[in-house]
């Protein structure tokens, strides 16, 4: 039995999902031993998880919980994430992973924290990447330093635009083909 990793907060429960918080050993688990990965998120991974944007971006991640982990490092360690990363979806009807949300760490000096997100092709047009984010959106804003979150997207994105929009975010400027977001902290 493999245990949770007591620096991360506890997974988040929405109605159809479980939002676990990825740390070291789930890290390193989802770049190399799907079985080990499935036990940690608690279900298995679907097949088309994660997209190769995210499986990309899997190696820095870890190596970046790595770095934060390691003593020898002392004070030019980056900062543990601790819930400011990478989140998995549990859809708990399949208990399986589908799909994920990120931020790109806690929030800057402005307070923003930038969100991003993807789920597998079979599981879209069910509402839970909105439920998703719509979680973590809230988890972010009981830090008191975050001011607002933010996130972008392709402009031809209908389902992104279609998800940002549900949750809320105004869409502040549009650069080079893509859409940038924002919602502030609710007043």
């Amino acid at each position: 039995m493999i245990t949770p990793d007591p620096s991360l907060p506890a997974p988040l429960v929405t109605g159809r999902l479980s939002l676990v918080p990825v740390g070291r050993d789930l890290a390193r688990a989802l770049l190399s031993d799907r079985r080990a990965a499935a036990e940690l998120a608690g279900g298995a991974i679907h097949r088309d998880f994660p997209d190769p944007d995210l499986a990309a971006k899997l190696p820095a991640f870890a190596q970046r919980l790595d770095d934060a982990a390691n003593p020898a490092l002392g004070h030019t360690a980056p900062l543990d994430p601790a819930g400011w990363g990478l989140w998995l979806f549990r859809y708990n009807t399949e208990r399986m992973i589908v799909g994920a949300a990120t931020f790109t760490g806690p929030p800057n000096a402005s307070g923003e924290v930038e969100l991003g997100y993807q789920i597998v092709p079979a599981h879209r047009r069910r509402g839970l990447t909105a439920e998703g984010c719509a979680a973590l959106v809230t988890w972010a804003f009981r830090d008191s330093a975050t001011t607002a979150v933010i996130a972008d997207c392709a402009d031809d994105n209908v389902a992104s635009v279609r998800t940002l929009q549900k949750l809320g975010f105004t869409q502040e400027r549009a650069v080079r083909e893509r859409f940038f977001w924002r919602l502030p902290r609710p007043t």
